[in-house]
C-alpha cells in the first residue's frame, strides 16, 4: 500500500498578526501577505480562506463570526469579525468582508490613524505605518464598530460568569 505525505504550512492568525493584505500573483491567483509584529509572510491563499481557518482553528467559522457581528451590530456595513472570543482578537474589514480580496486590519494593533487625502495612514503599535485606500472617517468608524463588538462580547462573558453563583441554594442562614 502507498501513502502520500501531505505538509500543509496552514498558517493562522496569531495576536502578533497586524494586517492581512491580499495580492495577485503574475499567474492570477490570489495570495495574501501577513504583516506580523517582526515581519511578513506570504501565503498562498486568499484572506477570506485565512480568516476562515483561523476562525475555525479558534472554535468558530467566519460565516458564524459574520453573523454574530450582525446581530450586535445590527443595520451596519462592512462589519468586524471577532476571529477569537476567548482571545478577543477582532479583524477590520477595508472593503467588503464577503469579498475574497479584502485587507483585514488587527483592531488590538492600531494605535493611531492618520488622513493622508482621501487614504489614509494606519501607525500600529511597533511604529509600521501601513497606507490604505479608505478615509480616515470611515476607517474611525469601523475601529468603533470593532470596539463596540469586543466591549459586548467582554460584556456577555462577564454576565455568564456572574449567573454562575446565582442559582446557588444556602443551607442556612449564615450564609445569606
Amino acid at each position: 500500500m502507498d501513502y502520500k505525505l501531505h505538509v500543509y504550512n496552514q498558517k493562522i492568525i496569531t495576536e502578533s498578526t497586524m494586517a492581512i493584505i491580499p495580492h495577485y500573483t503574475n499567474t492570477g491567483h490570489l495570495h495574501s501577505t501577513l504583516l506580523e509584529t517582526f515581519g511578513e509572510i506570504q501565503i498562498e491563499e486568499s484572506t477570506y480562506c485565512l480568516l476562515n481557518d483561523s476562525c475555525v482553528y479558534y472554535g468558530g467559522s467566519f460565516d458564524g463570526s459574520l453573523k454574530s457581528a450582525r446581530s450586535i451590530l445590527k443595520g451596519q456595513k462592512n462589519l468586524p469579525v471577532m476571529v477569537s472570543i476567548p482571545l478577543q482578537y477582532c479583524m477590520i474589514p477595508l472593503g467588503s468582508p464577503m469579498k475574497k480580496d479584502t485587507a483585514w486590519v488587527a483592531y488590538q494593533h492600531i494605535h493611531d490613524i492618520d488622513s493622508n487625502g482621501p487614504n489614509s495612514i494606519i501607525n500600529f503599535h511597533n511604529k509600521v505605518k501601513l497606507e490604505v485606500n479608505i478615509s480616515k472617517d470611515v476607517l474611525q468608524r469601523r475601529r468603533e464598530k470593532a470596539a463596540y463588538l469586543i466591549t459586548t462580547y467582554q460584556f456577555r462573558q462577564k454576565i455568564t460568569k456572574n449567573k454562575k453563583g446565582w442559582n446557588m441554594i444556602a443551607e442556612n442562614r449564615e450564609e445569606y
